[in-house]
């Protein structure tokens, strides 16, 4: 299992409604084919998918504003149209995956897909004043779908109330995939989350909930969370009958596992405090 990631990049990898945006970020990642019709586009950290399909294509996170001319950049080094994309699809209300939506939508024309639960806070990021534009709203087990390739919705609260993972099936050499692309299971830092209430118990039903998932492509929203450049090493060096990489039910076992416990460390820590402080309520917040 992988050592929790109290370093300089874990300090990194909380809500950024209290840092600016963190260096390195948005360093370019070499564009590159994960499997079947999915491409990886997003930046060094902050990952971003393109489905391509013959109707179009699907944009999973534009993250920063400052991230999109870094994603149309990849999308074109593939040898794909940036404005043949036709839906963007976000994962939860954190600027560093959602602040480049209006550019996005400005440049391809795209339809913004938000969770409901998510709404209200994705409406505030705003660059420049722009209105955050959202054109539909999804809930738990809603789908997405375009040319043959269909996302399913799955709620999974705590790092934000709406936050959602997204499910679909990816073939390659006869087999079919499980493929999930994971919100965030990030609650070590709850200072700096949203705090909203039924947060603690949210994050708890989420990490039994995320064990119930058949994974066996495991992604998500930060490329840390999934070892992606080390995967991305490993596919490139992949020999005829090696496995893919990023086939790797284990590690999102050990992710769910490494998060869970540090979340715990994080509330235990924080009930600690409060009853040192004492009053009512003390150690009891959410």
């Amino acid at each position: 299992m992988r050592p929790f990631l109290f370093s300089a990049l874990s300090l990194a990898l909380f809500p950024l409604a209290a840092f600016s945006q963190p260096k390195g970020w948005n360093d370019p990642f070499p564009p590159f084919r994960i499997m079947d019709n999915l491409y990886y586009v997003g930046t060094k950290e902050l990952a971003s998918y393109l489905f391509v399909t013959p109707q179009g294509n699907i944009l999973m996170n534009s993250d920063y504003e400052s991230s999109v001319p870094v994603i149309k950049e990849s999308v074109e080094k593939l040898g794909f149209k940036f404005s043949d994309i036709k839906i963007l699809v976000a994962g939860h209300a954190h600027p560093d995956h959602v602040e480049g939506d209006a550019l996005v939508k400005e440049l391809t024309g795209a339809q913004v897909v938000v969770g409901r639960l998510d709404a209200d806070k994705t409406r505030e990021f705003r660059p420049g004043g722009k209105e955050h534009p959202i054109d539909r709203l999804v809930d738990e087990f809603d789908t997405v779908s375009l040319g043959g390739t269909t996302l399913t919705a799955h709620l999974m609260p705590g790092h934000t109330r709406g936050c959602l993972a997204w499910s679909t099936t990816l073939k390659e050499d006869g087999k079919s995939y499980y493929t999930f692309i994971e919100c965030s299971l990030n609650g070590q830092f709850l200072q700096v989350l949203d705090n909203y209430p039924g947060m603690i118990d949210d994050f708890r039903a989420t990490f039994k909930k995320a064990r119930t998932f058949p994974v066996e492509v495991f992604l998500s929203s930060h490329a840390s969370f999934f070892n992606l450049a080390e995967k991305y090493d490993k596919l490139q060096k992949r020999a005829p009958g090696d496995p893919n990489p990023f086939v790797d039910p284990e590690g999102y076992k050990a992710h769910v596992d490494q998060y869970e416990k540090s979340f715990e460390a994080a509330v235990a820590k924080r009930e600690a405090q409060g009853a040192n402080k004492g009053g009512p309520g003390a150690g009891k917040g959410q």
